[in-house]
């Protein structure tokens, strides 16, 4: 973390670790910031996952950082703008799905469920942020082994059915970062497309927005 984090991103990291201690949270770097940093990308934003999180922790990391929390969702996520750096926080969580295109039910979870519940496995990395663990990663699914190897790989075979947006999502990295489809991850979007007629147009249209945004 020392040597991949900016000096600004390393301070605002160590703050909220600091913070969350306080609190009784149990703080962690999730998702794309933890595959960037194994990249050794630069971070444009820090992706945060927090274990007993609560509003009163959100508001406590807003104040510390002099800044605004710009916007919350009812799935425990807020996005906080610090200067140059914004922080997306999510709550720890696990997630089910009633059926096709459903937005999930999630509840409170540990670290390792809501790893579980993300969309690839080069996403579903943590690095600890507590003291007696600092900088521990946490790689239950073998990410790391697909960044090594360029590859895109769902966490189990009903991940499109549960949310088909992540065919477009699958596509979007893979361009991103030179990568491939892994064989079984490819068999599962051919068989799985049809799944994508249960998505509302919004979040069809959201998909395309950031597709747009990509240099490739």
């Amino acid at each position: 973390l020392n040597q991949r984090l900016l000096a600004s991103q390393l301070q605002v990291v160590k703050s909220a670790s600091n913070i969350a201690s306080q609190h009784g949270v149990t703080l962690y770097l999730v998702g794309g910031t933890v595959r960037d940093i194994l990249l050794g990308k630069n971070l444009s934003d820090v992706d945060l996952s927090a274990v007993g999180s609560s509003h009163e922790f959100v508001e406590a990391l807003a104040n510390a950082f002099d800044s605004q929390i710009v916007s919350e969702s009812q799935f425990g996520t807020s996005k906080l703008n610090c200067g140059e750096i914004d922080i997306d926080l999510a709550t720890a969580r696990t997630e089910s799905y009633i059926h096709p295109g459903a937005l999930p039910k999630v509840s409170p979870g540990s670290i390792y469920e809501d790893l579980s519940r993300r969309d690839f496995t080069i996403n579903s990395m943590a690095i600890s942020l507590e003291t007696e663990s600092w900088g521990e990663l946490i790689d239950p699914f073998d990410g790391q082994k697909d960044l090594h190897h360029g590859l895109i790989r769902t966490l189990h075979q009903n991940s499109f059915i549960d949310d088909s947006t992540r065919m477009l999502r699958a596509v979007r990295y893979a361009q991103r970062l030179g990568f491939q489809l892994s064989p079984k991850t490819e068999q599962l979007i051919r068989r799985d497309l049809i799944y994508l007629d249960c998505i509302k147009g919004d979040r069809i249209r959201h998909e395309f927005q950031r597709i747009f945004l990509e240099p490739r």
